[in-house]
């Protein structure tokens, strides 16, 4: 399985005849994530995590593309002038079969920003193609207690703190851990949060692994040049 940055919330994963895209956002790279999608996973409709336009979009472009989120994503998409068909609101506990792709959903609500700010529903989607598992919270430390081969980790939010990252990535067993939801992040913020993840601080057996958003980029110390990695049961590796 290929797995591949696009900015922010957003990956594609891909192998085997499918490519399932999550959370492709209005801070990602939307419409080049989105580019020969065979599905579409949104984990809530904030406008980080689902570029409505985007998406819509997409679903004109392939009449075989479909979409899962929560029902307030299904809903700004119908309200956009997404076909209602090739749209599903999915509920934790369901297990999808896209392609090649299992997708088990989890999740409950959006972690909370303040008291005063009204809460959204998130599904978390835990993702198996070719043999590897990847897990992607959306707004959460939803993390599951199987043994993960990827987990992407939401590292910047304004309902994110650091010491809650830290315990999802210990609570997750994952072998790779890609930071995501980094948008608001400079480059001395991925810095210091790299070194607060990272095995050398947490000790574990889990590799810490900035990703490019979909270019290469000089990055600082600890930041990856490369876009994409591939990952198996054997070995995680780079790829460009």
């Amino acid at each position: 399985m290929r797995l591949t940055f696009h900015g922010h919330a957003c990956v594609s994963l891909t192998g085997a005849g499918s490519r399932i895209v999550l959370d492709p956002g209005t801070l990602a790279r939307s419409a080049e994530a989105l580019d020969g999608a065979t599905a579409v996973l949104i984990t809530h409709e904030h406008a980080d995590h689902l570029d409505v336009a985007a998406v819509v979009a997409a679903l004109r472009a392939d009449d075989a593309l479909t979409v899962r989120g929560t029902a307030g994503a299904v809903e700004a998409l119908l309200h956009a002038g997404a076909a209602g068909e090739r749209l599903h609101a999915v509920e934790p506990v369901e297990e999808l079969q896209l392609g090649a792709a299992l997708v088990r959903v989890g999740g409950g609500d959006h972690a909370l920003i303040h008291s005063r700010a009204p809460r959204v529903a998130n599904r978390t989607y835990t993702v198996t193609l070719e043999g590897a598992t990847v897990h992607h919270p959306g707004d959460s430390f939803d993390v599951p207690t199987e043994a993960l081969d990827v987990l992407c980790l939401p590292v910047s939010g304004p309902w994110l703190r650091l010491t809650e990252a830290i315990d999802a990535t210990l609570a997750a067993s994952a072998r790779t851990v890609v930071p995501v939801h980094d948008a608001m992040l400079s480059e001395t913020g991925h810095e210091l949060t790299r070194r607060w993840l990272d095995t050398a601080r947490l000790g574990g057996e889990h590799v810490y692994r900035r990703l490019g958003a979909g270019v290469q980029s000089s990055g600082s110390r600890g930041s990856s040049t490369r876009s994409a990695i591939l990952v198996s049961r054997e070995r995680p590796r780079h790829s460009s």
